[in-house]
């Protein structure tokens, strides 16, 4: 749930931050925007540009010129072309941190070397909640004031894309989140996601909880380092300027293969498909319903446990720094325990010389990730401020060289560089190398800066950006469509959409349950509540705001609380633009698990199994409208949309139907594409779907 918040926390950073937050300051001037260019280079000319960190004494040293430099590529010295000193202005009014107006204005800030950046990578699987406590308010002073106006920042964690992390000036709204969901750490919790349920059900012998406990501490290693090497391969393509990744965590003890996992308990049976069997509809199957856990069976199980005894995180862990240091990439670790005693909770029982020792390979693994990356650890002290001073001093003042580099062949091979300082006591830091592209790549960059995106491709391409928030593990989906009064741009009443997932993460819903939504946009809000029958899954409501509102920002909060015994209660955040969300459509699905009936869907996935209901509220009196459905290139499928119309009987909502037969289709990812109006005045909405088996 906490991650959940996190990652509704991270899009909420896009949506203050790029061209759908309406109340961004104005674009500069055209004067402004050219002076703030990097200067251009010949393009058949191998350019290179270096940022270089020179310190003495752990001080950044200010009055150094082009002279003093020295810069070797390969053991080759350089000549250096360009050279600039840049100081980073102190924090600023919030106000004065001024957005970008669209998604390319935002890469260019991004781009741009003069502008530092900045990822708070939330270790959340290795994080005690009294540590995501003892962190947040320093967090929070980072962000507030030492970040200067134009650092740009964002926040991710092991359970998200690395393509959702957005990166913004908007500061308050991570603040407000770090404040306001600070228990936020999951170390040492009971929290499980369905497949880490799935092996407590698979093991359930009292000879086996070692070997639960060992796949969750690696499969949460595993997760945590994936996530690392995503981020470090997305930033890397994102600028090639150094990187700032101010990792939380109290560090991982890097498991290495070990072949004890797999040895057999009691009377465990050896590891393999289900036997052949007779299935409940009488016919020959190898998928015995008795060894299904939720949506895993006790292969799924084995498959895991083989895999993960055979990791080596130790190997990967140094693949991680290597890609780092080739994308110019630092990470600043900092332990929010401050100065731990002890690694392990004292009614664990684990022996003093035991604890010892993890406790040090946790500090050393922290460590060792910062020193080999040109970073700082943040360990063993109680007062976090200095530390995290630290990290923003030592990235507050760097000199920008670029320079022809002597070697003009496109062998796409790795480049060292090395910096020196002439001036004796001086250390420097600086980016190790580069790859060089090859003539594939460049002529593949040059046809396709040549050919135009087709406009339904593009807007397919931006539609499929919504699926890298889908994850199978979460305990809540919920989606709002926001509808505008006939004649107008306000909107007065928002569609919401709930849902919990089947299987064993849905049986804290047994026995029903409420949901309260809390609904603010601007100086509005309200609040509605759901009630959940028992054996409900699903929920469709509209709320009525009190005043209409034409744009910014809505927030929708949903607090669920289970009946009975195994009830949960736990709160979700979804933050959406009221501009580019009006006209989006609520989903239905009928299928296996629903009958015959049309149920609400807040997930934008579906299975094969399943038939997919769209629907969009109907703007005007027009009865044409056409749907389609695209593959992720946009190419149109043969597959029927077949296209309708319905009336709300409670409120008298009109609404576009679109119904999708999904069984043809393979596994992937999809757009549907609906056409509405004449031709004077057409428009066109393309919705991503994810289809699994």
């Amino acid at each position: 749930m906490r991650c959940r918040l996190f990652t509704s926390l991270a899009l909420a950073v896009a949506g203050a931050g790029l061209a759908i937050a309406q109340g961004g300051s104005p674009a500069p001037p055209p004067q402004e925007q050219q002076q703030q260019q990097p200067p251009r280079f010949r393009t058949e000319a191998n350019f290179i540009r270096v940022d270089a960190y020179p310190t003495r004494k752990g001080q950044p040293v200010l009055d150094l010129t082009a002279e003093d430099f020295e810069v070797l590529e390969d053991g080759k010295p350089q000549s250096i072309q360009s050279f600039e000193h840049v100081v980073v202005a102190p924090a600023g009014p919030e106000a004065q941190r001024s957005e970008p107006n669209t998604i390319e204005a935002s890469r260019q800030l991004v781009a741009n070397p003069r502008n530092r950046v900045f990822v708070l990578f939330l270790d959340t699987p290795h994080v005690t909640v009294e540590g995501g406590w003892h962190a947040r308010e320093p967090l929070i002073r980072l962000i507030d004031r030492v970040l200067g106006p134009d650092d740009l920042v964002g926040v991710m964690t092991p359970r998200m894309a690395a393509a959702d992390v957005v990166l913004a000036r908007k500061t308050a709204v991570i603040a407000d989140g770090l404040r306001n969901i600070w228990p936020w750490g999951e170390r040492g919790t009971f929290q499980r996601d369905e497949r880490e349920t799935a092996y407590e059900m698979c093991y359930p012998s009292r000879e086996q909880v070692g070997v639960i406990a060992s796949m969750l501490a690696r499969k949460r290693e595993r997760a945590t380092l994936d996530a690392l090497n995503e981020l470090v391969h997305y930033l890397r393509d994102l600028r090639e300027e150094r990187k700032a990744i101010v990792t939380v965590s109290e560090g991982w003890l890097l498991f290495r293969p070990d072949s004890t996992l797999t040895s057999l308990h009691g009377n465990e049976r050896i590891p393999g498909p289900d036997p052949i069997s007779v299935g409940p509809d009488g016919r020959l199957t190898t998928k015995n319903p008795r060894n299904y856990v939720g949506n895993f069976n006790k292969t799924e199980c084995d498959a895991d446990r083989q895999f993960l005894a055979q990791i080596d995180d130790e190997q990967y862990f140094r693949d991680i720094m290597g890609e780092a240091n080739r994308g110019n990439a630092t990470f600043y670790t900092l332990d929010p325990r401050g100065l731990p005693v002890f690694d392990t909770p004292i009614q664990a029982n684990v022996p003093v010389a035991t604890d010892f020792a993890l406790l040090r390979t946790r500090l050393d693994s922290l460590r060792t990730l910062a020193d080999n990356t040109d970073g700082i650890a943040v360990l063993n002290n109680n007062d976090l401020d200095i530390g995290l001073k630290r990290i923003a001093n030592d990235l507050s003042s760097y000199y920008l060289l670029g320079y022809y580099s002597t070697n003009a062949s496109l062998d796409g091979k790795f480049h060292t560089i090395k910096v020196r300082v002439k001036r004796p006591g001086i250390d420097v830091r600086a980016r190790r190398g580069y790859r060089s592209a090859t003539e594939e790549e460049v002529a593949a960059a040059r046809s396709a800066a040549a050919a135009p995106v087709p406009p339904t491709a593009a807007a397919v391409n931006t539609a499929m950006s919504s699926l890298s928030r889908l994850r199978p593990d979460t305990r809540f989906s919920m989606n709002a469509v926001p509808i505008t009064d006939i004649g107008t741009k306000a909107v007065s009443t928002v569609w919401i959409a709930g849902e919990v997932p089947a299987g064993a993460a849905g049986r804290a819903w047994a026995q029903g349950g409420t949901v309260t939504l809390d609904l603010k946009a601007g100086a509005t809000s309200t609040t509605a509540r759901v009630t959940l029958a028992a054996g409900d899954r699903t929920f469709a409501v509209a709320v009525k705001l009190p005043t209409p509102v034409e744009s910014g920002a809505l927030d929708v909060r949903a607090t669920l609380e289970g009946n009975g015994p195994d009830g949960e209660h736990f709160s979700d955040i979804l933050r959406l633009d009221l501009a580019s969300s009006v006209g989006q459509p609520m989903l239905f699905r009928r299928g296996l698990s629903t009958g015959n009936r049309l149920l609400p869907a807040a997930s934008f996935q579906f299975s094969r199994t399943e038939r997919v209901r769209l629907e969009f509220a109907a703007v005007n009196d027009s009865k044409t409208a056409t749907g389609r459905l695209l593959d992720k290139a946009g190419e149109p499928l043969a597959i029927p949309v077949t296209i309708g119309e319905r009336t709300d009987a409670q409120t008298g909502q009109r609404w576009v139907t679109a119904d999708i037969t999904l069984a043809p289709l393979s596994a992937g990812d999809y757009a549907v594409e609906l056409t509405r109006g004449d031709a004077a005045a057409q428009q066109k909405i393309v919705t991503a779907i994810r289809v699994t088996k």
